[in-house]
């Protein structure tokens, strides 16, 4: 698989992630009471959501590369592919962090601080809890990056995080409708 194509299954499984939450965000900024609170937990759902199907993604691509690669790859090749599939959102992240105290005030800044907090929406409840500090902005960054490298590597490897069993015992595989 190309560079190419790897770093944009990242792109695209943190973009749905976003779509998501930017579509659906209407549920917790129409509550009245502690709407920051709710946001933050909304944002957790989504991240939880996000993470999982980003994690997933690599993991294929990883089996995938790892079966039917001809070039000697490295589990690290996730890594690389995280930071490309991000990099968009890297750019606008800086974009907004040189921009956004230029403009302070006016259309264009509320505007240019909408399209962050949306891009970065599934992570917000990170950079909220830790106080909108810069290293709040830089662990919320690696965040997709880290678990696009630990996902590709599950699958270069073939091993899988360890489910937990709910129901002890053997699943009853009998039909509910038979007598």
């Amino acid at each position: 698989m190309t560079l190419f194509k790897g770093s944009f299954r990242a792109l695209a499984s943190y973009s749905a992630g976003v779509f998501l939450f930017t579509f659906f965000l209407i549920a917790p900024l129409s509550m009245e009471n502690n709407r920051s609170t709710w946001i933050s937990v909304y944002s957790m759902v989504f991240f939880v959501f996000t993470i999982i199907f980003l994690y997933q993604q690599m993991r294929k691509t990883g089996e995938f590369e790892s079966n039917h690669s001809e070039e000697k790859t490295t589990p690290f090749k996730g890594l690389l592919y995280g930071f490309l599939g991000f990099s968009p959102f890297l750019l606008l992240e800086l974009i907004y962090f040189i921009v956004f105290p230029q403009i302070a005030r006016g259309t264009a800044a509320s505007v240019l601080h909408a399209i962050f907090r949306c891009g970065f929406g599934p992570m917000y409840f990170i950079i909220r809890f830790l106080g909108y500090s810069w290293y709040a902005h830089v662990l919320a960054s690696i965040v997709i990056p880290i678990t696009a490298f630990l996902g590709y590597a599950a699958g270069f490897s073939g091993k899988e995080l360890n489910r937990k069993k709910i129901f002890s015992g053997k699943k009853d595989l009998e039909d509910f409708l038979n007598d």
